[in-house]
């Protein structure tokens, strides 16, 4: 269960902030189906936060609770997660492997009596206590995110999807692209490769590894790999790549060749220091 230490006992006390009736109808509507999925309350509290709603282009109206000052006098909290992919190649050998998935990042952990009353929030039309962890706690995880995960399973993956990334250069954040040849040719080449390429096998490092590079005009890649046990194979561990800047891409080719090899050797030092590995 989430908890809420204070650093002072304090009670805060918001006033709700003023909304239009078109907001209020839209904030009963989305408290209502809290309320159904019983992760709020109806409740009183002597310490409360205003509720706002949080309106952007191209997005549903979203409801927030504005937990500045709670944030202000809360006790932080340090929990160091674990390196993500080393978890996931000690556990790379096991016969049965279980994953869950949140429908929603939040509202998922319970939260104490004393931090369902601390982070109560107030409407123009109500009181009310989360029975689960809201977003905008200070403790809270802040983010659930994914980004270029599969870049480790495809070589030259940065080279292969240039055509995409190019197309988001200078553009705004929801503004429209232009897609082109390259990048649908890109897109359908990315999908082939998480369909075709080799599953990434667990390191053992009581073998030497071998590291690949390879360098071309858009970017470099490089090949983490060990020899399976008949000597004979290589089992790939990890890929990596890297798209060249505009100043790389006037790299002769053996520039750009040794400018591999620097980033191989710097993006694998954790597996490389104090093995033996051939180049």
């Amino acid at each position: 269960m989430h908890d809420i230490e204070l650093s002072e006992e304090q009670s805060i006390l918001s006033k709700p902030y003023r909304t239009s009736p078109r907001q209020n109808a839209i904030l009963k509507t989305e408290i209502q189906k809290m309320l159904d999925l019983k992760i709020i309350e109806i409740g009183f509290s002597d310490c409360t936060s205003p509720m706002i709603l949080v309106e952007a282009p191209g997005k549903d109206p979203r409801p927030c609770i504005d937990y500045r000052n709670l944030n202000k006098i809360t006790k932080t909290k340090f929990f160091p997660l674990p390196n993500i992919e080393e978890r996931i190649e000690i556990v790379s050998s096991a016969q049965y492997i279980t994953v869950l998935d949140l429908s929603k990042g939040y509202w998922q952990i319970p939260l104490t009596e004393r931090a369902q009353r601390l982070a109560a929030f107030v409407t123009n039309f109500g009181t009310y206590k989360p029975l689960r962890m809201p977003f905008g706690l200070k403790n809270a995880p802040c983010e659930f995110r994914l980004a270029g995960y599969y870049s480790r399973y495809i070589p030259m993956f940065s080279s292969i999807a240039a055509p995409l990334t190019d197309s988001l250069k200078g553009k705004a954040r929801k503004g429209p692209i232009t897609w082109t040849k390259e990048c649908e040719e890109a897109f359908d080449k990315l999908n082939n490769c998480l369909c075709n390429y080799p599953v990434l096998y667990s390191p053992d490092y009581q073998k030497p590894f071998i590291v690949e590079t390879d360098a071309s005009d858009q970017g470099m890649g490089v090949v983490l790999s060990q020899l399976a046990d008949n000597e004979t194979e290589e089992h790939p561990i990890i890929y990596l790549s890297k798209k060249f800047t505009s100043v790389e891409k006037r790299y002769s080719v053996s520039e750009k060749e040794c400018a591999a090899i620097i980033f191989a050797v710097s993006k694998l030092k954790c597996y490389l220091d104090g093995n033996f590995f051939q180049m």
